[in-house]
């Protein structure tokens, strides 16, 4: 055991590194949410290093950049560089490096292919990957805009540290969402199963008999009407039902949920090669959204698609997701043929979108306009912590 007089004697660096871990420590405990922990490690990446910017990245299994999660850019410049980083030139570098990379400009680096419009001029640069498992899971970036001093050796060594104890709890994290995930797709085939071996097979049957019964001749023709209404009821509600189960069955990858990927992936799934389709997506928007409200937007997004494609008639879908003041918005808006919203019935589907924006807590509006198309649009309450509360004023 060291003793006072030992302590006292030991090397000021080290001594603050330990203090370091402690705070970082301190602010990663009891947290649990993949998008919370990746927020507070990207702040104290910033703060350990005096980087002027900073983010931390996760990796899938083969090496593609999966979250990108920055702090030090304003929302006004986020909302102007539009979608986030995809993991090439340097930032896929780093992806496959054991090492840290220090440089004092990174213009200079081989790998590096230019800013995007509205993207701060940036210089001194320090990554470090985040490693478990004997493979890099993320990586560490901090950067000073062009002409600040560069990163020092204690700098490399207090972000180091601390890519060290970003891999333990952002392994631990990932695994726990991925287990979540796996749990949730088999809840999906089950239900998808009872769907289908129960409910189908029962309202099927019911129309049979009431198909039977219009068809008898000696029925009253106001009986024989409201029973063919409802044999086509039952039907368009199996129909409902079986794109549900689709929904239900779908291939959705099994990692965290990735609106910029799994976005695209519905499209595929959904959407034919005839109907053009464009996608905006803000990284300022991804920034704030949870792993529960990726999920719950992709579904609303899958449902709304769906309904566009088989109704609407279009020509044209735009997804656009947006961060404003107040809320995290998803669009999607199409050019069909709209409808008349009075006389339309309910589905399942959009059944399904309202009791999962209630669920967010998020504002649900379907827009149509025949002859027009239709937007369906979600807004999610932004969450502001206190210090942004007190500027906000």
């Amino acid at each position: 055991m060291a003793t006072r007089k030992e302590v006292s004697g030991a090397d000021p660096e080290v001594l603050q590194q330990l203090g370091e871990m402690a705070i970082t420590s301190e602010i990663l405990v009891g947290s649990e949410d993949l998008a919370e922990i990746l927020h507070r490690l990207a702040q104290r990446a910033q703060e350990v290093t005096g980087a002027e910017f900073a983010a931390i990245s996760t990796l899938d299994e083969k090496g593609t950049l999966t979250r990108f999660i920055y702090t030090g850019i304003s929302e006004e410049q986020a909302r102007r560089l539009g979608e986030p980083p995809t993991g090439r030139g340097l930032l896929g570098e780093l992806a496959r490096q054991d090492r840290p990379m220090r440089m004092d400009n990174i213009c200079d680096h081989p790998k590096y292919s230019g800013w995007p419009e509205g993207h701060p001029d940036m210089g001194a640069f320090l990554g470090v990957p985040v490693r478990a498992g004997g493979r890099a899971i993320g990586a560490l970036y901090m950067t000073r805009e062009a002409g600040q001093p560069p990163f020092s050796e204690v700098d490399e060594a207090a972000a180091s540290v601390l890519a060290l104890q970003a891999g333990v709890s952002v392994s631990y994290a990932l695994a726990r969402e991925r287990s979540g995930r796996v749990y949730l797709l088999e809840e999906r085939a089950r239900i998808a199963h009872d769907l289908h071996d129960g409910t189908i097979q029962s309202l099927y049957a019911l129309g049979l008999e009431f198909d039977a019964l219009s068809s008898r001749a000696e029925l009253p023709a106001e009986v024989r009407g409201p029973l063919k209404t409802g044999v086509e009821r039952i039907n368009e509600l199996i129909a409902d039902i079986r794109t549900y189960i689709t929904m239900l069955e779908a291939s959705t990858p099994i990692e965290q949920p990735n609106l910029t990927r799994d976005l695209a992936f519905i499209i595929r799934q959904i959407v034919p090669p005839s109907i053009a389709s464009v996608v905006n997506i803000s990284a300022a928007a991804l920034q704030e959204l949870t792993a529960r409200e990726s999920e719950d937007l992709l579904y609303i997004a899958r449902e709304a698609l769906s309904n566009s494609v088989r109704h609407g008639a279009p020509t044209k879908i735009a997804i656009d997701l947006r961060q404003t003041r107040d809320a995290t918005v998803l669009t999607v808006q199409d050019n069909g043929v709209g409808f008349e919203e009075a006389s339309t019935r309910r589905g399942l589907g959009t059944v399904t979108m309202r009791t999962r924006c209630e669920r967010l807590g998020a504002e649900l509006t379907i827009i149509p306009i025949p002859g027009m198309g239709t937007t369906v649009r979600i807004a999610i309450p932004r969450r502001y912590d206190e210090d942004e509360e007190e500027t906000d004023d």
